[in-house]
């Protein structure tokens, strides 16, 4: 009986481990195949091998994640993370345990009932800490929103690998050469010493990857800014030149006229007041409507991505007929969205022979929508899969843009995103309800 409860809170422990800081929501059946595998092979394997036994829970555990994961890395690095933090602090709080009863660690283990106390009420302690780190670090972090770079993620993985390795090797091969309690806390204090190493080396790198994304997205704003003030610099400069001319070409017209010199007039209309009028092409008289758009930010990306459009031809259509002042969002994540919405619709667009583009902000009942259509050929693979981590139809190392938007829009809760494909054209649709409604 003891060895059941031993196991059972250890394999608790354990899970609670990596359930509660996984990225993702996983099933229930998925979580019960966590937790029968976390229990069931200590249960098995601990009485066997001692604990040995713990690297082919380690190992199981890790292969599962990765299988249950839309980016494997950052669900093994979490889980990872987590059996740091649950074993790290069991020794701490053995160790604290074995001061206030006065006993050494040897004595704590050897006693059955206190053992099992101990055991039920740190698997409960893990339970609940557990949740909360998961919260913080998904929630108030939003690690998975900036943790993209899968290099990045590699190294994080290998060195949290390497860490657990030595964790298990550690209290293992302690177990095999007889250390005594003693030396093996003192190890496990060792270990916790480099676990808030390790954590305080994650969350630096957590915050210099923020920055670097915050400086890449300001010098993208500011890209985009100086291209949308050389268009309105360029526009000006065609005005003040027509006003210019304005009262003379009315002047010569007026004397073609007085004279009755129809042939003479059509002749002037075509060699010199023509051309003025092509000055004034459709992509200054569809960029206008972007005045409706009152954020800056957003104004000039809008500008940047359809300035590009219409000079590698694709025939695009804006439609903005009334000023957009609620975004119901932050301005940098929906910029974001928007702009690998774009990326992909240009990208899809030029590809086809009708190379349209298609995009429409408007309110509807409070909330307001982000609708971008474009002509694009079959995607390869379903509709479902195009949000997954790597699936893409533009070949190998693609397929991360939509993965990030459904990651940014993890945060949230008034959002509906719908993606369609109707021969020829593939609609991405962005609702943003109005907070409260």
């Amino acid at each position: 009986m003891t060895y059941f409860i031993y196991t059972l809170t250890g394999g608790l422990c354990t899970y609670f481990s990596c359930i509660n800081l996984l990225p993702d929501k996983i099933t229930a059946l998925k979580k019960f195949i966590l937790f029968l595998y976390a229990f069931g092979s200590l249960f098995l394997f601990n009485r066997i091998y001692g604990q040995a036994g713990t690297y082919i829970t380690f190992v199981g555990l890790l292969l599962l994640n990765s299988l249950f994961a839309k980016d494997p890395y950052l669900n093994m690095s979490c889980y990872l993370f987590g059996y740091l933090y649950t074993v790290s602090f069991n020794y701490l709080f053995m160790w604290a345990a074995g001061i206030v009863l006065h006993m050494d660690m040897r004595a704590l283990l050897n006693h059955n009932q206190l053992n099992m106390m101990f055991s039920v009420t740190y698997s409960i302690y893990c339970g609940i800490t557990t949740k909360i780190i998961g919260w913080y670090i998904h929630k108030k972090l939003v690690i998975s929103k900036y943790l993209t770079n899968q290099h990045l993620l590699k190294a994080v993985f290998i060195d949290l690998f390497i860490l657990v390795f030595f964790y298990i090797f550690n209290f293992s091969y302690g177990e095999f050469l007889g250390y005594n309690h003693g030396v093996i806390a003192l190890n496990g204090i060792i270990f916790l010493l480099l676990f808030a190493i390790t954590v305080f080396l994650m969350y630096s790198i957590y915050k210099v990857t923020v920055g670097e994304q915050a400086y890449k997205h300001r010098m993208a704003q500011f890209e985009n800014l100086r291209l949308y003030t050389e268009r309105l610099e360029n526009s000006y400069g065609i005005m003040r030149k027509f006003k210019h001319d304005y009262m003379n070409i009315l002047s010569t017209m007026s004397g073609y006229m007085e004279e009755n010199d129809m042939k003479g007039l059509m002749k002037y209309y075509g060699e010199r007041i023509l051309p003025i009028s092509h000055s004034f092409t459709e992509s200054d008289t569809k960029l206008g409507t972007l005045s409706n758009i009152k954020d800056t930010a957003l104004k000039s990306l809008l500008s940047s991505k359809f300035i590009y459009s219409m000079e590698i031809g694709i025939k695009t259509e804006i439609e903005l007929t009334e000023p957009i002042e609620r975004l119901y969002m932050d301005t940098l994540d929906l910029s974001r969205i928007i702009g690998i919405f774009l990326d992909n619709a240009v990208e899809a667009a030029a590809e086809t022979k009708e190379k349209e583009l298609i995009f429409c902000m408007f309110y509807k009942e409070e909330n307001l929508y982000v609708i971008i259509q474009n002509t694009s050929l079959p995607p390869d693979h379903a509709i479902s899969e195009l949000r997954s981590h790597g699936i893409s139809s533009k070949g190998e190392n693609r397929g991360v843009g939509l993965y990030n938007v459904e990651m940014i829009l993890k945060d949230y809760d008034n959002t509906i995103w719908n993606t369609t494909y109707e021969e020829p054209y593939f609609t991405q649709e962005l609702i943003l309800m109005k907070p409260g409604s």
